[in-house]
């Protein structure tokens, strides 16, 4: 330590390590009698020798002038006087933001997980693996699920083609479409709410209740409706075998597949919306646009995609009804459902 008086500076005061030591655990108190400090300017110097790899962690604290000498009993040299203990404010941990759910899962459960569910219309069970069996439907109904209440949920419900009734376990009747129509049920107005919607293959008609009416695609076209846009609504699509043709009603025009082909679209790489994917049963060939290419499965398999990790994204899997096996692939294999029994996962 030193003092200056009349330009020129004096040591007043030196402590030397006795050897390796907390930093924060030296103290010392410089007085008037003891050091000549009083009424003087004075700096603090550091000077290291030896193995300082660590000063840069060295400080002072608590350096101050008092304005009378200390009655306090002198500190001997070289005391090490224990740092009191410091309470610590807890600082809570950030809170993340759950990803929301894909709006285009059967999600049973409210989890943000594709279930493993089946429908079977010999006697209208409705199985969803870890979560429920109910009875709701009958043999020539078509399973509709899809999150009718708007609650983040799936509920379960059929389509009678006989008499265009849709039918939504304990929330509502509706009558909509008639024999003939193919049901596509989903949120086409963005509205976080799944409503009826049917495209009828004969001249092209696509009605989507309390929204709108369009003309769009063929008798030979496989209608795939979706979310390719990454807006929040689902978007009106069919996929032309014949010559590949993927039409996404404004949006877009691609080819990709050919015939034999299934539709499988799906976000498979976390972008929020839909690609373009295709699957070849006669080679187990999944077929993703600008995305990837892998065999999984074969002839007799349903080719089912779904976000079963929970992660947002869609997984290649396939449901083989002979066996009752469903095989996500690097994700599942367990066996559920049966022979006669279809898949009510997407």
């Amino acid at each position: 330590v030193l003092a200056s008086a009349g330009g020129e500076d004096r040591p007043v005061y030196e402590w030397v390590a006795p050897g390796d030591i907390p930093a924060s655990q030296f103290r010392t108190v410089l007085t008037a009698a003891e050091h000549g400090v009083g009424s003087d300017d004075f700096r603090l110097i550091w000077a290291f020798s030896g193995n300082s790899v660590n000063i840069n962690y060295w400080y002072f604290d608590d350096v101050y002038l008092a304005a009378t000498t200390p009655t306090a009993t002198p500190t001997p040299e070289g005391f090490q006087t224990p740092s009191p203990t410091t309470t610590l404010t807890p600082v809570p941990s950030p809170s993340l933001t759950p990803t929301p759910a894909p709006r285009w899962i059967y999600d049973y459960s409210g989890d943000g997980t594709s279930d493993i569910a089946v429908f079977r219309p010999s006697s209208g069970l409705w199985a969803v693996r870890g979560v429920t069996r109910a009875y709701f439907g009958a043999e020539d109904d078509i399973p509709v699920p899809g999150d009718y209440s708007g609650d983040g949920t799936t509920e379960i419900a059929i389509f009678r083609d006989s008499t265009g009734l849709w039918a939504v376990r304990g929330l509502t009747r509706v009558y909509f479409g008639r024999s003939g129509d193919l049901p596509f049920s989903g949120d086409y107005g963005g509205s976080g709410t799944c409503g009826p919607g049917i495209f009828r293959p004969a001249s092209g008609l696509w009605v989507i209740r309390g929204f709108t009416r369009a003309y769009f695609g063929r008798e030979d076209d496989i209608p795939v409706p979706g979310y390719y846009s990454g807006r929040a609504g689902k978007d009106i699509g069919v996929f032309r075998p014949a010559t590949g043709l993927w039409a996404i009603r404004g949006v877009t025009r691609v080819y990709f597949g050919r015939s034999g082909d299934l539709p499988v679209p799906g976000d498979y790489s976390w972008e929020g919306r839909w690609t373009p994917a295709v699957f070849r049963p006669a080679v187990g060939l999944w077929a993703v646009r600008g995305v990837t290419r892998v065999y999984f499965g074969g002839g007799d398999d349903y080719p089912l995609p779904g976000v079963y990790a929970g992660d947002g994204a869609d997984r290649i899997g396939i449901f083989r009804k002979v066996a009752g096996l469903w095989a996500v692939r690097d994700w599942t294999r367990v066996y559920f459902g049966g022979p006669e029994d279809f898949p009510a996962t997407r």
